[in-house]
Parts: structure tokens; C-alpha cells; sequence
């Protein structure tokens, strides 16, 4: 459980001021390393999936990087 929390409440601590889209990158890649580990990525990706859907807390997220994180939520089981 500690491995899950500490990636989000270090997520959750940077700076507003930080892009949304490289937010939203950096969540997918380390999305794709667990995955690649055999681990679970979805925490990764439900924060990638907040900070798309949360614009006027992190800033806009381009149409783009909003296409690929659904494909990621759709993997996950989540709603985007």
C-alpha cells in the first residue's frame, strides 16, 4: 500500500505552476514502466486522468495527450 501512496502524494505536492501536459506524460510513462514490470499502473494513470480532467486546477491538457490518456483509462477499467 506505501508503494501506491508515495507516487501520489508526490504527484499531488508539485507546483500548479507545472505543465499539465508534461504532468500528464510522466504519469503515462511511469503508467508504462510498472506495466512493464508486471505491476499495477492504474494508479499512474487515475492521476493522469484527474489532471486531464481538471483544467483549471493544472491547466489545459492538449486534444492529443486527452486521446491517449483515455486509451490508458480504457485499460484500466476507468472512466474518462
Amino acid at each position: 500500500m506505501k508503494f501506491s501512496i508515495i507516487p501520489l502524494l508526490a504527484f499531488l505536492a508539485l507546483p500548479t505552476a507545472v505543465n499539465a501536459n508534461s504532468m500528464v506524460k510522466d504519469a503515462l510513462n511511469n503508467a508504462d514502466k510498472l506495466f512493464e514490470l508486471g505491476s499495477d499502473g492504474c494508479i499512474m494513470v487515475t492521476m493522469a486522468v484527474k489532471v486531464a480532467t481538471t483544467p483549471e486546477a493544472f491547466g489545459e491538457v492538449s486534444d492529443n495527450l486527452k486521446k491517449e490518456v483515455k486509451t490508458y483509462a480504457n485499460k484500466c477499467n476507468l472512466s474518462f
